[in-house]
């Protein structure tokens, strides 16, 4: 089997500078959950046993006219920093926004992954991005 470029994960604070960098191996269909757990393993040592602390959410299906479908996973937070009314997590892929859950994006060898912890926009938002907020809201009002 032919030797394929590593997968970069980037984690990028809300100042612009990277806190995290780990080159983890390209595999056939791997998604960008998947490299998080790699680079969490490839990362890990005796002195430092949780180098990249970080949660996910399982947003599962919508039903909403405005984005129906597969939702997937959701970084919910990264060392610490978690979404909120201001910030949240941004996924990118080589420059590109992404518009699909850490679950189903699969990037090509050589590809970068960037997690940055972005402002929320005034704007518009996308549908799926619309919808994961407002079941982030109201979960957030079932644990208080």
């Amino acid at each position: 089997m032919a030797d394929y470029a590593p997968i970069t994960l980037r984690i990028v604070d809300e100042a612009g500078k990277e806190i995290f960098r780990q080159d983890v191996p390209f595999e056939w269909e791997i998604d960008v959950k998947q490299i998080m757990e790699r680079a969490f393993v490839l990362t890990k040592t005796p002195a430092n046993p949780d180098p990249l602390p970080y949660s996910v959410e399982y947003y599962g299906y919508s039903e909403s006219d405005q984005f129906p479908g597969y939702l997937g996973y959701e970084v919910e937070s990264i060392f610490g920093k978690v979404n909120n009314n201001r910030f949240f997590w941004a996924l990118s892929i080589n420059g590109v926004l992404s518009t699909e859950g850490a679950d189903s994006m699969q990037p090509a060898p050589g590809s970068t992954v960037v997690w940055q912890f972005t402002p929320i926009p005034a704007g518009p938002v996308t549908s799926r991005a619309g919808v994961v907020r407002s079941r982030r809201a109201e979960r957030a009002k079932l644990k208080a």
